[in-house]
């Protein structure tokens, strides 16, 4: 073997080895350095730090109230002590940092428009994550701004179920799943694309009638099991014929539990109560 060759063979060798290393390591690289950047301190104490968040409205502003039991904000021993009791509250929008909490109450000079996520994580006065068995622990809220009532969420809801078959993805789908002979409604996406749309009016879950509720957690729960059933298909696990069978049960299920629900709540003497 000639020396050119020698060093294109030595070069292929250890470019390939450094790819498959590279390819096999990866998950373990990445949560390396997700613990290196968020290291944990693990809590040790009987007495297990909490925290529960809550969101106020002040005039044009909000308030960020912050409920911890077991742990005491700190700033005074900032980068001091590295224990679980000790410390600060670190805020985050729609995972974004924003800043450190050390006070109960604390105002939002802004919030982003649209859905968010509002989290806070206890921190040790080292910037470690308090944690119990490697869990953070942290609370969240979720909040849409500008706010809107009842019947508007509805409104939105309806338009987030329009778009799963009628945005550009949704035709896009729609297209390739009639090239298989399938409908819009015989895919796990459109279906989840639909449960997520509906479970956008879930803060308003107490504003809702009974009789709203029951057919809310009714058709939630149709979807969830749709969205199953069509992965099993997807998956090669049920044939379309088996599939569209139990497709087709589940989906009468929510006029028949329904039907049970209005006798319920009636306590209808009706014969077709029996």
């Amino acid at each position: 073997m000639t020396l050119k060759k020698t060093q294109l063979y030595l070069y292929f060798v250890l470019f390939f080895s450094a790819s498959v290393f590279s390819h096999e390591g990866q998950e373990a690289r990445i949560k390396f350095w997700k613990e290196y950047y968020n290291p944990k301190v693990e809590v040790t104490q009987e007495r297990i730090p909490s925290i529960k968040i809550f969101l106020h409205k002040i005039g044009p502003f909000f308030q960020l109230q912050t409920v911890v039991e077991n742990f005491k904000f700190t700033p005074e021993s900032d980068m001091k002590d590295n224990n679980s009791w000790t410390g600060y509250g670190k805020l985050y929008i729609n995972g974004k940092f924003i800043t450190r909490v050390y006070n109960e109450r604390f105002f939002l000079k802004s919030l982003p428009v649209g859905n968010n996520e509002i989290k806070v994580i206890l921190s040790s006065n080292m910037d470690h994550d308090v944690a119990l068995n490697r869990e953070l622990i942290s609370d969240q809220i979720y909040m849409r701004f500008p706010e809107y009532n009842f019947a508007e969420a509805r409104a939105e809801a309806h338009n987030l179920f329009t778009q799963c078959e009628f945005s550009d993805n949704g035709k896009a789908r729609t297209k390739v799943l009639a090239t298989k002979g399938l409908k819009a409604s015989e895919s796990s996406e459109y279906l989840q694309c639909r449960y997520d749309s509906n479970k956008s009016i879930e803060p308003f879950t107490k504003e809702m009638t009974r009789v709203q509720k029951g057919h809310y957690d009714i058709v939630n729960a149709s979807l969830k099991e749709r969205i199953g059933l069509w992965k099993s298909y997807e998956n090669k696990e049920i044939n379309i014929n088996e599939a569209r069978e139990k497709n087709l049960v589940m989906e009468n299920s929510v006029d028949v539990k329904m039907k049970e629900l209005m006798c319920t709540l009636t306590l209808s003497k009706d014969d077709s109560c029996k």
